[in-house]
């Protein structure tokens, strides 16, 4: 809660969520926010991460789970998501499942953890066009 406070304060966005994982802060900013989170130059980011002193990551709230999906997952380009029984199936242009997946699976499972928390989808299965 201080956290989502503290970047509030300073960026001037609205915090929906913020999750702390090792090294790295992960505020979910409500829809349209983004920028305003960011500021100019990156320089709220800058100042959060130099005196939380942790990665800071931006990810902008959507209207729905499809639209969660999309920003959690930029910059890879998301074509098609169907949703069902707890799981979502996004399909990705073979190029772009790489930046999808993140290092080591490390974007794909932050989004999967976030699906759950928000949206009770437990499972995110990508498939190539």
């Amino acid at each position: 809660m201080q956290c989502i406070s503290y970047f509030e304060n300073i960026s001037g966005a609205q915090v929906d969520d913020c999750v702390s994982e090792d090294n790295r802060i992960i505020f979910i900013v409500k829809k349209g926010q983004a920028g305003l989170a960011i500021g100019k130059k990156g320089a709220n980011i800058k100042k959060a991460m130099h005196e939380l002193k942790k990665e800071i990551e931006i990810i902008e709230n959507g209207e729905n789970a499809q639209e969660f999906i999309k920003n959690a997952l930029a910059p890879a380009e998301v074509q098609e998501i169907t949703i069902s029984e707890g799981r979502a199936m996004v399909k990705i242009d073979a190029s772009q499942r790489g930046m999808a997946i993140g290092k080591g699976g490390s974007k794909i499972d932050r989004c999967r953890k976030l699906l759950e928390r928000h949206y009770d989808i437990k499972e995110v299965i990508l498939t190539k066009i």
